[in-house]
């Protein structure tokens, strides 16, 4: 996986966009329809914004020290099966972020950040699944 490409677009996305929380949620809503249902308390946004900000910092340290993001994930996936998020939708807010990403960057979004993000979903489908870590 191209840790690089992760990287560069996710500095090119805040240096675009102050808030990406409302695409990527829109993006998994979408996709899924069944989860929105799942935020019906939250009216402004704070579980929202907190969730991709937990998820962006575990995609941090997963592509730096991996100190804990293959636990986290593990842990977040029996969180949110607690509360009705399938398993298969889990791994799938990594594919929703790239997706408002690439919708924010437009013209600058690369093939090798879409390849990059790709394998970044298949690596916390992985996970989750219970796979060997590897690097």
């Amino acid at each position: 996986m191209d840790s690089q490409a992760i990287l560069d677009s996710l500095e090119q996305v805040a240096d675009r966009c102050e808030d990406p929380a409302p695409q990527v949620y829109a993006r998994l809503f979408a996709r899924y329809p069944e989860t929105e249902a799942l935020f019906v308390g939250d009216k402004r946004g704070a579980a929202r914004g907190q969730m991709l900000r937990q998820a962006t910092e575990t995609l941090l340290d997963y592509l730096g020290p991996n100190i804990y993001a293959a636990n986290f994930l593990k842990a977040e996936l029996r969180n949110h099966d607690d509360i009705g998020v399938p398993g298969d939708i889990f791994p799938r807010f990594y594919q929703a972020m790239a997706e408002a990403f690439s919708d924010i960057m437009g013209e600058d979004w690369t093939p090798d950040m879409q390849t990059a993000w790709d394998a970044l979903t298949l690596r916390v489908e992985q996970i989750v699944q219970g796979e060997p870590q590897t690097i």
